[in-house]
């Protein structure tokens, strides 16, 4: 594998995917293989048991590695929880008269100044950590600035936005990668780079709101002028809608299909039509109207929604911000969830949306679903932070994983049992039981009827064999040398 090679780990609750990727001349990313697997042990996105989460790890790590013949060392991965929350921090300095003029020109390094500031920040519980700060925006006198080196004034501030992060949770996650042998390259929080291969450049600048409908928890970010102004981890995820249609009585192994081809965001816009399928019980059904179904997901979905608004009005981008919805992740292909949304959050436009943005046209045959855009747009942010080791592995003659084997040596025999042309084994007598089943308490007698016929039918052959032999020779006068 040529070029900077990128991969990427996203665990979430309900499924591990592992993508690995290179990166073209152009900067644009070429997804080599991607893959998911089942998980357990992960609860809205904490580890809360890292042999069944380190399982899965394994699992989709030695497929990905077959696939592409490869061996993974180290890996961007993905954050998310309740754990991780978006704090602004807000500082500034007095400008430096360096022309010692009297202009107060700001200087680069006025602003490398406030920037060493903000990066001694302490924070208060020594449980969490700073895991990202960017600035999100200049002021200059209390005037916002896009720009502030080259212009003039007194005081210059600053707020940034910093990302924290529970210590024990991002180590519990780094602890189940590199007992796989997974190094971090670097933790990311999902939510801040889940715009990434879903957003126009349009929608970043103009405002947006990226919801990312997870298993377990939904991430929410919301960007504006070109930057990523708030984030947040909802533990909630479609994962709970499950849980109330099992409540129902809806056995749990028709839940995921009944809710995925049946399912509706919307009760309002279901049919009145009656889904009929097997109980586990043989010979019984159960049913539910599809309407019902859909109150029951649109009431959950509701609640979510519920926490959304109230991180759009934390981002504090005013009574005029009217973003755009982007929904993104597994829970995106649901029935009708663009009107709801659009219904809930009160805005005129919501896509449903897929990776699409800074890959080859070969990305379509790797990326197939909404529940791989967090595996998607962390290897967008990989491939501008740095390529990951990734080392080829040797192919390997079929003759080398195989025991040789000598040509003095025989061949190796077949597993069945060989049998025996001895007729010392064969008794007269019908009272002896075969050996062989002596060892199970199965009723199965088939087996046990035919030995015995097949001993006798031997029997009789061997006897018609030697009165023939004992007629002949007794026929020829040969009486005295053969007597029986």
């Amino acid at each position: 594998m040529k070029g900077k090679q990128i991969v990427a780990i996203d665990v979430g609750s309900t499924n591990v995917v592992i993508a690995v990727a290179s990166v073209e001349e152009d900067g644009r990313v070429d997804i080599r293989g991607i893959v998911t697997e089942p998980i357990e042990g992960i609860n809205a996105g904490r580890v809360e048991n890292i042999e069944t989460a380190g399982s899965a790890v394994k699992s989709a790590k030695e497929r990905i590695e077959k696939m592409l013949g490869i061996s993974i060392t180290e890996a961007y991965a993905g954050l998310s929880g309740d754990f991780i929350r978006c704090v602004p921090v807000t500082d500034h300095v007095y400008v430096q008269d360096e022309m010692r003029n009297g202009s107060n020109q700001i200087t680069q390094r006025d602003l490398d100044d406030l920037d060493r500031r903000m990066r001694s920040v302490t924070l208060p519980d020594d449980r969490e950590e700073i895991i990202m700060m960017e600035p999100l925006r200049y002021t200059i006198d209390e005037k916002e600035v896009a720009v502030p080196v080259g212009a003039y004034g007194y005081l210059l501030a600053a707020t940034y936005n910093f990302v924290l992060c529970d210590r024990a949770m991002r180590d519990r996650l780094r602890q189940c990668l590199q007992r796989q042998g997974i190094s971090v390259k670097e933790f990311v929080p999902n939510a801040l780079i889940s715009h990434l291969a879903v957003a126009t450049t349009e929608d970043i600048e103009e405002g947006c709101v990226v919801i990312d409908l997870g298993g377990g928890v939904t991430d929410v970010a919301v960007l504006l002028g070109g930057k990523v102004r708030h984030i947040a981890s909802i533990p909630i995820g479609t994962n709970s809608v499950n849980g109330d249609i099992r409540a129902y009585g809806i056995p749990a192994n028709y839940i995921e299909s009944l809710k995925c081809r049946y399912g509706s965001a919307m009760r309002d816009m279901a049919t009145e039509d009656k889904i009929v399928f097997q109980s586990a019980r043989r010979g019984t059904t159960k049913s539910i109207m599809r309407r019902n179904l859909a109150a029951i997901i649109e009431a959950r979905l509701v609640e979510i929604l519920e926490w959304v608004r109230r991180e759009i009005k934390n981002a504090g981008c005013g009574k005029e911000f009217k973003p755009v919805v982007l929904v993104t992740g597994g829970g995106a292909e649901m029935q009708h969830i663009e009107e709801l949304f659009a219904r809930e959050l009160g805005v005129e436009e919501v896509r449903a949306v897929y990776p699409e943005y800074g890959f080859t046209e070969t990305m379509s045959e790797h990326i197939s679903t909404t529940a791989y855009a967090t595996a998607a747009s962390l290897l967008i942010y990989g491939a501008k932070h740095g390529s990951c080791s990734i080392a080829v592995r040797v192919a390997q003659p079929e003759s080398v994983v195989q025991t040789p084997r000598t040509a003095a040596q025989p061949a190796p025999q077949s597993a069945a049992p060989k049998q025996s042309h001895n007729i010392e084994p064969v008794h007269d007598t019908e009272d002896e039981e075969d050996n062989t089943y002596n060892d199970t308490d199965t009723d199965d007698v088939d087996i046990e009827i035919d030995q015995p016929k097949k001993g006798k039918k031997i029997k009789e052959s061997i006897r018609t064999i030697f009165t023939k032999l004992s007629n002949s020779f007794t026929n020829n006068g040969d009486e005295d040398d053969y007597e029986y």
